[in-house]
């Protein structure tokens, strides 16, 4: 089931789930390790990767061999609107996940629309981990990378301390990793 960090982490503690997956900015590592240690729960890593831009084929920028943080000043940017960090106010994790440069952003949360809006509006971009070429090529997208973005982002396999992982578990973890292997170099 896709949704927030926040809710998988409050399903997890409610026992609704037995396994999960959560994303965050590789700067907030220690308050996500000291969460789920007070939460009884443990994090394996699955990957960590610098996000990318993807746009549309048609937007001016899917044509520049470098792109740069001052070239996206003038598009618009489509943001997931998926920023926790335990411990940490919204409005400072908003300032640091989204910074100024950009003039525009329109949040959406479900990826379906993301993709619908980056595909139909070739002034718009988004930073997201790396996609399949299936993906881009399905929705009519391009992926670039942005020179000067340092920021590495983690997602993490969270269960709770003590969990005995079921085959259904491990075959899951291992299409995961294989998965992960073709996307993320």
């Amino acid at each position: 089931k896709e949704t927030n960090s926040k809710k998988t982490i409050k399903k997890l503690v409610e026992n609704e789930y037995k396994l999960g997956i959560i994303r965050y900015c590789d700067s907030y590592d220690k308050h996500y390790k000291s969460m789920l240690d007070e939460k009884g729960l443990v994090g394996e890593l699955v990957a960590e990767f610098s996000y990318v831009l993807i746009m549309s084929r048609d937007n001016p920028l899917a044509q520049k061999e470098t792109i740069t943080y001052n070239d996206l000043s003038s598009y618009i940017e489509i943001a997931h609107a998926d920023h926790y960090v335990p411990t940490l106010s919204m409005s400072k994790v908003f300032r640091e996940e989204y910074p100024d440069n950009v003039g525009q952003r329109i949040f959406v949360f479900e990826r379906a629309s993301q993709f619908d809006l980056l595909s139909e509006n070739p002034k718009t971009f988004m930073w997201v981990s790396p996609a399949s070429q299936q993906v881009l090529d399905r929705y009519n997208l391009v992926q670039r990378i942005c020179e000067g973005n340092k920021k590495t982002y983690k997602d993490v396999l969270i269960y709770h301390k003590g969990y005995r992982l079921t085959k259904l578990d491990k075959d899951f973890i291992t299409a995961l990793c294989t998965a992960r292997r073709m996307f993320i170099k």
